[in-house]
């Protein structure tokens, strides 16, 4: 066979860029996590304080990374839509989850049944935990927490209430109604798919009332009036008695649930199978 002159360049050229090439996939292998950018999955709606918060990760862990992060919200379901999307990509390290771990995860195990368990995932830390506060928009009747309850009573079905489903909120809801022997069609209940678009609702009067989480509504204390705070004592920075003082009147009490834990979240297989790549990140 004669090998023409094109013919003999172009196998030169493969002959002398394979080892070269040989080289940079071998050192591309053995580079160091992370070698691409990192996405971070929010289940939920943006605008929430779960997304805020990522949002303000994602501008500051890059430089103990070393490569960028981006935030992608996938709402829907309490939360259980984006973290069964989470569950199926690669246990790479590639995508880690915020999410208020506590109560949404066990609450799409218990409730939704979800297809996931508690050992499907290793959880970071507890990055942030708020208190829970009964909250009503500034233009609406009500200066206290017995006005409100009094109205509830007196108007079954009519007055509203925005909740995240799964939430503390949702969840110190139903509790609230249940120690005042209401039901839960006591309340005109508007579901949501994440707390920003609950708040944007609440600020704009658009519900009648939320039982949500303080710190998280801070960005809407301009337009809102606080009534009762979850806790035993008060809060300085919310002026509203603790809601048991309030339901002392009513010869009741609520059990205080604890707030929302942010945290972040890997599937449990990274841990095992990169556990210096997972070191590395919860050092940074």
């Amino acid at each position: 066979m004669i090998i023409n002159r094109r013919t003999f360049l172009g196998i030169s050229a493969t002959a002398l860029a394979t080892p070269y090439m040989m080289r940079n996939a071998s050192a591309s292998a053995a580079a160091p996590w992370p070698r691409r950018p990192i996405s971070i999955l929010v289940p939920f709606d943006a605008g929430g304080s779960v997304d805020r918060m990522a949002r303000g990760f994602a501008q500051y862990m890059p430089k103990y990374l070393g490569q960028p992060m981006t935030v992608v919200d996938r709402a829907g379901a309490g939360g259980m839509i984006g973290t069964t999307w989470f569950l199926q990509q690669p246990a790479d390290g590639y995508n880690v989850m915020l999410t208020p771990a506590t109560p949404f995860i066990p609450v799409n195990i218990l409730v939704t049944k979800a297809p996931f368990t508690l050992d499907s995932f290793t959880f970071v830390n507890a990055q942030w935990s708020d208190d829970t506060i009964l909250l009503v928009p500034k233009d609406k009747p009500w200066k206290t927490a017995k006005e409100l309850i009094d109205a509830i009573r007196a108007n079954p079905g009519t007055i509203s209430t925005g909740v995240d489903f799964g939430s503390v909120g949702h969840i110190t809801t139903m509790a609230l109604l249940s120690s005042l022997g209401l039901k839960p069609d006591a309340v005109r209940i508007v579901t949501f798919d994440g707390a920003g678009a609950m708040r944007t609702a609440l600020a704009g009067g658009q519900v009648d009332f939320n039982i949500g989480q303080a710190e998280g509504a801070d960005f809407i204390r301009e337009f809102i009036r606080p009534l009762a705070v979850f806790l035993d004592h008060r809060r300085p920075d919310f002026d509203a008695p603790p809601i048991n003082e309030v339901l002392k009147e009513y010869n009741t009490s609520v059990p205080i649930i604890p707030g929302s834990v942010r945290t972040f979240v890997f599937p449990a297989a990274f841990k095992t199978k990169h556990s210096a790549d997972y070191d590395k990140f919860i050092t940074a």
